[in-house]
């Protein structure tokens, strides 16, 4: 019925704007590092990358590319990889939340809307 397509029309928007805000939060700002230092919360990663910031101070350079230079690992490549990222955190959301036959539409999407952010991002700055 139209309700039913329509409820799933919203749940793949709402997925991958979710997804897409999660990408662009992680991989475009610090918001994350500063909530981990605002709470203490923060190990010796945190405290490296603060020298980091303090011995390089004209360096903009963000939390996960911080650790994509300083840790060559699978894992840190996983998540500063903005499609890997969103692969598995789209399979996951679809797995274990939503559908998985929404997975194809929720990733290409939340990419699509990941990718129009940052180009919005970038143009703003260097306006």
């Amino acid at each position: 019925s139209q309700t039913m397509i329509l409820s799933q029309f919203v749940d793949v928007l709402f997925l991958s704007f979710c997804c897409a805000s999660v990408l662009f939060i992680w991989l475009e700002t610090n918001a994350f590092y500063e909530y981990v230092r605002y709470f203490n919360l923060g190990g010796t990663w945190s405290y490296k990358y603060e020298e980091y910031k303090k011995q390089n101070k004209f360096s903009q350079i963000n939390l996960p590319a911080y650790l994509a230079l300083s840790h060559d690992c699978f894992s840190v490549r996983l998540i500063t990889c903005s499609i890997c990222l969103s692969f598995w955190l789209n399979l996951f959301l679809n797995l274990f939340i939503f559908e998985i036959v929404y997975f194809p539409f929720t990733f290409v999407l939340s990419l699509s809307v990941y990718y129009l952010l940052t180009i919005m991002k970038n143009k703003l700055e260097n306006a």
